[in-house]
Order: C-alpha cells, then sequence, then structure tokens
C-alpha cells in the first residue's frame, strides 16, 4: 500500500465537516491510494481532548504490542480495556470518509464543524473549540501510562 502525495505523513491543519451520518471526509493529501478501503483506528484522547486517528501502518503496531500482553499482567491488561473502550475502527471508504461512533463524537464535542491537524505518522479530529483537556484523572493517567508502555 502506498500513500498519496504526503509520503507517509500527515501534516498541517484542515477544516472539515462531519455529516449527519457521523462521516468525516480524510483530507485529499492524506488519503491512501488504494482500490479498497482502508482499516484506521480513531481514539479519544483525553489528555489532548481530541481524537486520535491511527493509519493502517500504526494500527498494525497497535495490533503487534497489544499481542505481547499477557493475562498475567492485569496492569496492561487494564490499559488495553481503557484504550479500546476509547476506540472505534474505521473504515476508509473510496470517497475518502471515515464515520466516527456517537461515543468519540460525543467525548470530543465534535458538532458540524472539524478541524484535522496533522502529527506526521497520525492526525487529530477535533471540534475548533475542543473540549478541557483531562490530564489528572486515573483512567487518563493509565491510557497515557499504556500508549508509553505499548511504545505508541
Amino acid at each position: 500500500m502506498s500513500i498519496g502525495a504526503n509520503n507517509g505523513l500527515f501534516t498541517g491543519i484542515h477544516k472539515g465537516k462531519l455529516d449527519e451520518k457521523n462521516r468525516v471526509t480524510i483530507p485529499a493529501p492524506w488519503r491512501f491510494d488504494s482500490a479498497g478501503e482502508m482499516t484506521f483506528l480513531a481514539m479519544f484522547h483525553p489528555a489532548l481532548g481530541t481524537i486520535i486517528v491511527f493509519p493502517p501502518m500504526m494500527v498494525q503496531r497497535i495490533r503487534d504490542a497489544a499481542t505481547q500482553v499477557t493475562v498475567s499482567d492485569p496492569d496492561k491488561l487494564n490499559a488495553l480495556r481503557l484504550l479500546g473502550e476509547n476506540s472505534v475502527q474505521v473504515t476508509c471508504d473510496k470517497a475518502g470518509r471515515i464515520t466516527l461512533n456517537e461515543y468519540v463524537i460525543a467525548q470530543a464535542g465534535l458538532e458540524r464543524d472539524v478541524v484535522f491537524s496533522g502529527s506526521f505518522v497520525t492526525f487529530q479530529i477535533s471540534a475548533p473549540v475542543p473540549p478541557k483537556v483531562e490530564r489528572e484523572s486515573e483512567s487518563t493517567r493509565t491510557i497515557l501510562r499504556a500508549l508509553r508502555e505499548l511504545g505508541i
């Protein structure tokens, strides 16, 4: 699989719209050149107040890291559960759209207008005025720890 003109990097800021079916269109320079649909992972990140979207390459990295967690490590299993609860698999259709679920939309405070921000190997979707970030709760600290331990 190859990436379009961005050489595998998500850069810049783009404006978009959330439609009535909870779809957003990924900015054209960020879309994959592929005949088929691509699976992404969208995760609300409370410490940033935004949705982080992981492209297929990063989804594989997350999958590989998660398979290394054993059932004898309840802290990592709990961290994976929290990550999973805050995530949704999304498929990019041929028009470049992904459909978000109500849960991540509500967490991120998305309405009609959205902002796409490039983060090089991931990108973020946020409201023009994102919700207050949450960095001190136990669940947020667990998510941050999990991301760190999984090398993400």
